[in-house]
This record gives structure tokens, sequence and C-alpha cells, in this order.
């Protein structure tokens, strides 16, 4: 399955895109709410996920309704429908322990930051890629938990996505992304 060319992305997206596909292991998109970013990282992570069959990858936020209405709900299916035509069909939701399996085996697990059992659940598991979304809502010892978890061998790179909206200047994302001071 490739890509569908049915949608065009902005000069901006066009230029994020060419950072999160590079071979650097973190990429980190900032900017405003409504400026793309969440759907460029989903379209990344599946992308990924149809390259290496039986791979795992996970979608982090702060709190678990919040990555389950907005990426599993609303941008998910968005991206793959418009992408992927005919995928999101060909794929299973599974909204007991909130993962996607796609026809090839590869899975994408969703997970709030603030639930220590369903934490603890998903972080049992390797990843091929973590995506921490809206991530200057996450304290930076859930980060540190969580990124741990990199270590699926796949056949892919390893990879963490990071978004987020301008955080304060105090939050390990400033400090991280923007100040570039390793924390």
């Amino acid at each position: 399955m490739s890509a569908s060319q049915t949608f065009d992305l902005t000069p901006k997206q066009v230029e994020a895109m060419k950072c999160i596909t590079t071979d650097a292991k973190h990429s980190a998109l900032g900017g405003g709410s409504r400026s793309g970013k969440t759907f460029l990282l989903v379209l990344a992570l599946i992308t990924r996920a149809l390259k290496a069959a039986n791979s795992r990858h996970a979608v982090f936020r702060y709190r678990f309704n919040s990555v389950k209405a907005s990426v599993v709900l609303d941008t998910l299916p968005k991206v793959m429908k418009m992408c992927y035509p005919g995928l999101w069909e060909n794929s299973k939701l599974d909204k007991t322990d909130w993962y996607i399996t796609f026809p090839n085996g590869s899975e994408i697990w969703f997970g709030g930051l603030d639930d220590k059992d369903r934490t603890e659940k998903i972080l049992g598991m390797e990843f091929a890629t973590i995506y921490f979304n809206e991530c200057s809502q996450i304290p930076y010892m859930s980060y540190i938990t969580a990124k741990t978890r990199l270590a699926q061998k796949s056949g892919l790179r390893l990879k963490f996505y990071f978004d987020f909206n301008p955080p304060s200047k105090r939050h390990w994302t400033f400090r991280t992304f923007i100040e570039k001071v390793d924390v």
C-alpha cells in the first residue's frame, strides 16, 4: 500500500515532512493549534507502521481521554482515509486496550501518561516509534519513563516524534527543543 496523491501539503508542511523523515532519532514540530503538526506526525507514524510488518508504535499524551478524542477518533481516521484509502476499513481498532492493527500486523497503541494502570500495561511493551503528542503538557518524569520503551527491533530506525504548542520557558520541551539544552 502506498500513500495516495489525493491531497496536497502546504509549503510549511512539506518543509516539516522533510525534517521528520530524516535519519534523526528525535523529530519535533512546534506551532500553534490547527497548524497540522498532529496530521503530519500521524501520517509519518502510519507510514512507518506500514513499512515494517508486525512493528509496534505508540502515541502518548498526558491524558488518555485527550489522545482518544483528538488522535484516535479524529486525526487518525482522517489521515488514513485521505492518505491511504481503504486502510481504515481494513484495519481493526481495539477499543478495550486502545490500539489499531493494520493488515500487515503492525500496531499503533494509544495511551495517557496520567493513569498508572494503563501506563504500566503499555510501558510493558517495546516500540519502534514513540510519538509524544502535545508534549508541552507531559511532565518530565512521565516522558523519561515512557522513552525507555523505544526498543523494538523491527527493521526500522528507532524514532521519537514530538509535537508541542509554544511551551512555558520552564517546561522541559522549551529547554530541549527551543534552547537545545540536554535536560
